[in-house]
C-alpha cells in the first residue's frame, strides 16, 4: 500500500486485517494498531537511512550504488498527514526481490554490516494457504521425501506420489498420509511409546555408558576457583556429566612397531571462549612404543606449552608414526584396517570423552544467583561447561563389557534375523571395505552395534502391543516414527560420523552423502540425562509436529496416493489422466541414493518389513531401476551417461503418456555438470516435450553468470514443459541461408526476451536463465536440428542464448558505446567470454561452440604471435610461458589472453599476462589489460602515459571496456581499482 505516494510492504498480522469490499478491492482499513505499525515502521526507516549513510561514510565507492541507493529510497520516511482512523486504504499486490536482498546482504556483509530482513513476505511454509478452487491431479514421479507432493497436498489438489526408493517411499507415508490421517494428536502417542522405549533402552544400556563421574583435578580447580566465595556449594557440583566419547584410528607402525593413532587434527573445540585440543604422548621407546593423551585449553589456536590443535598423524590417506616420525603407506593402513597385514589389525582407540559440568551464577558479590519466583523458587542458577578429558579406566572397561555383552548375544540376535550382516555391496564408493567393513553391522563400533540392536529388539517387542492398543493404521504409524528416530541414531552413532570443533558436537554418518572415511569419529551416549536416542526421539516428535501443523483439515478428506515402483512404468496411472507433473527428478551422478540409503535400508526391514511387506522384498534396495549416471553398474562414465539419459527418456514418455493434452510439466533441475544439463534437457526434447520456459529460483552465483557450472544444491532451476503434438520428419537446419536457420531464430527469440526481460528488472542470472528457457523453446519446437552432419544439442543452444545475453549485457553496460562487432576477433571472444564467466573457469567445449557461433576459431599459442584474421589464441597451463604468473613479466606470463588446462579455460588476468604482449598490445583486450597494470605500477600518471602511447584512438573504447571490467569482475578489490582508473581518466 502507498501512504502518500511511499509505499509499504505489509508482512505478519498485519496481512491479517487486509480484507476485499463487495469489488473485490483488497483494503486495509486502519485502527490504533496500524497507527502503531506505521510509527513502527518510520523508527525502523530512520535506523536503515542511519546504517546505509555509516556504510557510504565508510566507503566513497558506495555513493552510487545501485543496491544501496534502492534501498535509500525505499528507506524514506513517511509523510505527514498520515490516514486516519477507519480510512481504508487500497492494498495492491506486486513480486518480491529476494535476489536484490540477497545482494545488499552481501554488500552489507562484507563490511561487517548486518541488515535487516527486507524479503518482503514471511516465510511461505508458515502460512496454511487457501485450498484452491478447482484442484488438480498433481504427479510428483520421483517424489524422493515428498516435499512437491507436500506442498499440492496443502493447497488442496489430488495428489500422486510416486517414489522407486523404498526408504524414501516410508518416509512418503510419515510425511503425506500420517500427519493428514491422523492430525497433531499422534504426537502424544509416539511420545508415550518412544518414552517406554527409552526406559527398556535406560535398564539395559546404563552399565556400559558411565555418565557421572567426580570432576577431574583440573576442572575441580577450575570449579573452586569459580566458586571461592561461596565454598559450601561445592559439593553440588563436583561431578560430570558425560555427553560424548571420541575416537581415532590406531594402526602399528611397521617401521618401529609402535601404537601409531591416525588423527587428521587435534582440535577439540573452536568454541569462541572455550578453545581446546589433545596431545599425544609417545612413551619414548624405539620400539614397540606406545601412547596417552592428553586434553588442554587453548588460547587463540596454541596451548599452554605452545601446542599446535592443527597438528595432524595423517594427510590424504598416509600416517605419520608419532614415535620414530615414519610414514605408514596408505596401503599398510587399509591392510591393517582389514585385518590382512603382518602388523596385525588396526583399533578404534578412544582417546577423549566430552562432558558437562554446572557451575553457580554468581552476583556481584561472588554468590549464587537464586530463582525469585515460578517453580524454581529459591533454587541456584547455573550455567553449563564444557571441558575435554581422556578416557579413564571406568571408562576403558565399560568398552570392554559392551563388547563382552554384544558377543553374549550374537548367536540369539543373529538366529533372529536383528543383526545386519549383509555385505557391503559393489558399487561406486567401497571405501568401507577397503577400510576393513566388508558387513554393514561392521560399520559400528561393538558398543554401538549393542544399543542399536537392543533398540530393534525392543521396538519389535512393544510393536504386537503398539498395533493391538492402537489400531493396525495408527499402530503402523507410531512404529514407523520410532524406527525413524532408531535410523536417526544409526546416522549419528557409528565409526563414519564427525566431530565438529566448530560446534562441540557429532555430526551424521553422511554429512558428505559418501562413505568416506572418518579418521576420528564421535559416539554419542546411549542412555542417561544426555542420551542420544532421546535426542533422537524429539528431533521425531518436533518433526511431526511441525509436518502436523502445516497439513490443512482439508488434506484428510482427499488423502495423497502413494506408489511404490519405477517412474518409468505406472500402471495404475490412466492415459492423459494427470493435469500438472512437477518433478525433481535425480541429478545424474551426483548422489548414488539407493547405494547410500542400504545403510537405513538393513535396519528398518528388520522392524518394518511386516508392515510394509512390498517395500522389504529384496535383500538391499533396487539399484538396476535406479534413473542415475552409475559408473560401477553401467560399466564406466560413457556407459552410465547413456544409461541416465535413457532411463530419464523412459521417465519423461511414461510421463508423456499419463499427462493430458493441456497439461504442464515442470522439472526442477540443481547440478553443475554440463553432461548432466545435455542428458536431461536431450531426453526431454528427443521424447517429444517442448521446454517452454526457464526459470532461476534462489539465485546465489557470486563468481560466474554461468548456470550451468555453477548450479549447486542452494540454486535450483524449473524448467516447464508441454507436449509437442506436431512431429517434424525433416531435420531443421542450425545456420541457413537469409537469417532462416535455427542459430537466427534462437538469437532472434533471446533478443525479444531481453526486451521483455527489461521491465521485470532481472538480475543478470536470472536473465540468462530465462534467456536459456528461449533457445531452448525454439530447439525443441524445430527438433531435430542439425549442422552440417552434426546434430545440435541443448548445449549448443543455451551457448547461442549466453552470446546474445553478453553482447547485450555489454551495450547495456557501456550505454551502447561498446559493440562486441566494433572490436577485433581476439578482443571480441575474450570481451564475451568475460561476459559470460567473468574469470571463473568454463569447459572448453562451451568455448569452443561460442567461438563457432561467433565465427573465431581458437588455437593453442604458447609463445609471442600476432593475432591473425578470425582467431583467438590460448596458452596450456603448467607450459613455460605460465609457470610463474605474477612474477618478472619480461620473463613470465602468457601472450594468449585464454589459458586452457585439461578440459577446462579461463580467461588470463592481467598480471598472468606477459610482459613483452603488454608493452606491444595487438588488440583491445591487451590494451585493457595492459591499462590495468600501467595504473598498479605507477597510479594514474602511468596509467594516462601508456594510454597515451598505445590506444592509438581507441581511448573511448578502452574507458567502456573498463566500465565492463568494472561492473562485471568478481573481486570487490579489483571493482575498486577499475573504478579509480576511469575516475582518474576522467
Amino acid at each position: 500500500m502507498e501512504i502518500n505516494g511511499v509505499q509499504w510492504t505489509l508482512t505478519g498480522k498485519v496481512l491479517d486485517k487486509v480484507h476485499e469490499d463487495d469489488d473485490g478491492r483488497e483494503l486495509l482499513t486502519v485502527d490504533h494498531t496500524i497507527i502503531r505499525q506505521l510509527e513502527k515502521e518510520n523508527e525502523d526507516r530512520e535506523d536503515h537511512l542511519k546504517i546505509i549513510a555509516k556504510l557510504k561514510e565508510n566507503d566513497d565507492s558506495l555513493s552510487n550504488d545501485p543496491i544501496l541507493l534502492r534501498w535509500e529510497k525505499e528507506s524514506q520516511p513517511f509523510p505527514k498527514p498520515w490516514p486516519s482512523e477507519n480510512e481504508n486504504i487500497p492494498v495492491f499486490h506486486m513480486p518480491s526481490d529476494p535476489a536484490w536482498f540477497k545482494d545488499l546482504m552481501a554488500l552489507a556483509g562484507s563490511r561487517g554490516v548486518r541488515v535487516p530482513n527486507l524479503y518482503g513476505y514471511d516465510r511461505a511454509y508458515k502460512k496454511n494457504p487457501c485450498p484452491v478452487k478447482t484442484p488438480c491431479t498433481v504427479l510428483d514421479p520421483t517424489a524422493g521425501g515428498g516435499s512437491i507432493p507436500f506442498e499440492a497436498l496443502r493447497l488442496g489438489h489430488k495428489v500422486i506420489a510416486n517414489e522407486l526408493n523404498p526408504v524414501a517411499s516410508v518416509i512418503l507415508h510419515a510425511t503425506l498420509e500420517y500427519p493428514s490421517k491422523f492430525g497433531p494428536s499422534l504426537t502424544k502417542e509416539i511420545q508415550l511409546w518412544g518414552a517406554k522405549l527409552i526406559d527398556l533402552l535406560d535398564e539395559k544400556m546404563n552399565l556400559f555408558f558411565p555418565s557421572k563421574h567426580m570432576l577431574p583435578p583440573a576442572e575441580m580447580k577450575e570449579l573452586r576457583n569459580h566458586i571461592k566465595s561461596c565454598a559450601d556449594t561445592e559439593t553440588l557440583f563436583s561431578h560430570e556429566d558425560t555427553t560424548s566419547f571420541l575416537y581415532c584410528r590406531q594402526v602399528t607402525c611397521p617401521n618401529c612397531g609402535g601404537k601409531a593413532p591416525l588423527m587428521n587434527t587435534c582440535w577439540l573445540s573452536k568454541v569462541d571462549g572455550n578453545q581446546w585440543g589433545v596431545k599425544i604422548l609417545p612413551d619414548g621407546r624405539q620400539q614397540n612404543g606406545k601412547v596417552r593423551f592428553e586434553t588442554y585449553r587453548a588460547t587463540k589456536g596454541k596451548g599452554p606449552g605452545g601446542e599446535d590443535p592443527d597438528f595432524a598423524t595423517v594427510n590424504r590417506g598416509v600416517g605419520s608414526c608419532v614415535h620414530c616420525r615414519q610414514a605408514i603407506d596408505s596401503e599398510e593402513i587399509k591392510s591393517q584396517a582389514r585385518g590382512e597385514s603382518s602388523h596385525g589389525q588396526w583399533k578404534d582407540r578412544l582417546y577423549c570423552v566430552v562432558a558437562v559440568r554446572f557451575q553457580p551464577k554468581l552476583d556481584q558479590n561472588g554468590q549464587p544467583q537464586r530463582y525469585k519466583s515460578g517453580e524454581k523458587k529459591g533454587e541456584i542458577k547455573t550455567e553449563k561447561v564444557r571441558f575435554f578429558r581422556p578416557p579413564n579406566q571406568q571408562d576403558l572397561d565399560a568398552l570392554k563389557e559392551a563388547e563382552k555383552r554384544l558377543q553374549e548375544n550374537w548367536d540369539r540376535w543373529d538366529d533372529q534375523g536383528l543383526i545386519p550382516t549383509e555385505k557391503f555391496p559393489q558399487g561406486n564408493d567401497m571405501r568401507p571395505a577397503t577400510y576393513g567393513m566388508p558387513r554393514w553391522c561392521d560399520m559400528f563400533t561393538p558398543r554401538q552395534l549393542l544399543g542399536h540392536l537392543t533398540l530393534v529388539e525392543e521396538l519389535n517387542r512393544l510393536k504386537p502391543q503398539i498395533l493391538s492398543e492402537l489400531g493396525e493404521e495408527k499402530g503402523r504409524a507410531v512404529v514407523t516414527y520410532l524406527q525413524f528416530a532408531i535410523d536417526k541414531g544409526v546416522d549419528y552413532n557409528s565409526r563414519q560420523t564427525r566431530w565438529i570443533a566448530q560446534r562441540g558436537q557429532v555430526s551424521g554418518t553422511f554429512g558428505r552423502h559418501d562413505f568416506s572415511l572418518k579418521w576420528t569419529f564421535g559416539e554419542m551416549i546411549f542412555s542417561g540425562p544426555h542420551s542420544g536416542f532421546q535426542w533422537c526421539l524429539s528431533q521425531i516428535y518436533d518433526a511431526y509436529d511441525g509436518i502436523a501443523a502445516l497439513v490443512p483439515s482439508h488434506a484428510k478428506a482427499n488423502p495423497a496416493s502413494i506408489q511404490n515402483g519405477t517412474a518409468a512404468y505406472m500402471p495404475k496411472l490412466s492415459d492423459n489422466s494427470v493435469d500438472l507433473v512437477c518433478m525433481d527428478p535425480p541429478y545424474y551422478n551426483n548422489v548414488q541414493y539407493a547405494e547410500l540409503s542400504d545403510y537405513f535400508y538393513v535396519w528398518e526391514k528388520r522392524t518394518l518389513s511386516d508392515l510394509y511387506p512390498d517395500y522389504y522384498k529384496r535383500r538391499l534396495s533396487d539399484k538396476q531401476n535406479e534413473a542415475v549416471a552409475n559408473p560401477d553398474r553401467d560399466g564406466g562414465s560413457k556407459s552410465a551417461h547413456l544409461t541416465y539419459e535413457k532411463m530419464m527418456a523412459d521417465i519423461f514418455i511414461e510421463c508423456y503418456r499419463v499427462i493430458k493434452s493441456s497439461g504442464l510439466m515442470t522439472v526442477m533441475f540443481t547440478h553443475k555438470s554440463q553432461d548432466a544439463w545435455e542428458a536431461l534437457t536431450k531426453s526431454l526434447i528427443e521424447n517429444n516435450w517442448i521446454i517452454s520456459s526457464a526459470l532461476p529460483i534462489e539465485s546465489e552465483f557470486t563468481n560466474s553468470q554461468h548456470i550451468m557450472n555453477n548450479a549447486s544444491a542452494a540454486s535450483s532451476i524449473f524448467l516447464s514443459c508441454r507436449k509437442r503434438i506436431a512431429q517434424s520428419s525433416d531435420p531443421a537446419i542450425w545456420s541457413g541461408l537469409g537469417g532462416t536457420g535455427v542459430q537466427q531464430r534462437i538469437q532472434q527469440a533471446v533478443a525479444e526476451g531481453l526486451e521483455e526481460f527489461q521491465s521485470l528488472k532481472l538480475n543478470p542470472v536470472d536473465e540468462m536463465v530465462a534467456s536459456y528457457g528461449r533457445a531452448l523453446r525454439v530447439l525443441s519446437e524445430q527438433w531435430p536440428v542439425i549442422d552440417g552432419d552434426e546434430e545440435v544439442g541443448p548445449i549448443r543452444a543455451m551457448n547461442e542464448a549466453s552470446r546474445v545475453v553478453s553482447e547485450n549485457q555489454i551495450r547495456r553496460i557501456t550505454g551502447g558505446r561498446l559493440n562486441v562487432a566494433d572490436l577485433s576477433p581476439e578482443a571480441a571472444m575474450a570481451v564475451t567470454l568475460f561476459g559470460i564467466y567473468r574469470l571463473a573457469e568454463f569447459p572448453y567445449d562451451e568455448a569452443l561452440n561460442i567461438s563457432r557461433s561467433l565465427n573465431i576459431a581458437m588455437e593453442n599459442k604458447t609463445g609471442g604471435y600476432v593475432p591473425g584474421d578470425r582467431f583467438i589464441g590460448y596458452g596450456t597451463q603448467g607450459a613455460s610461458a605460465g609457470r610463474a604468473a605474477g612474477s618478472d613479466a619480461e620473463d613470465h606470463g602468457f601472450y594468449a589472453p585464454l589459458v586452457r588446462k585439461g578440459s577446462k579455460m579461463r580467461l588470463v588476468r592481467p598480471e598472468e599476462r606477459h610482459g613483452k604482449r603488454m608493452e606491444l598490445p595487438r588488440t583491445e583486450w591487451d590494451l585493457l589489460c595492459g591499462l590495468i597494470l600501467a595504473y598498479r605500477k605507477g597510479d594514474i600518471p602511468v596509467a594516462r602515459a601508456y594510454l597515451d602511447r598505445h590506444a592509438d584512438g581507441k581511448q573511448e573504447m578502452l574507458r567502456a571496456l573498463l566500465a565492463v571490467w568494472a561492473a562485471e569482475v568478481p573481486d570487490e578489490s579489483l571493482k575498486k581499482e577499475a573504478r579509480a582508473i576511469i575516475f582518474g581518466l576522467q
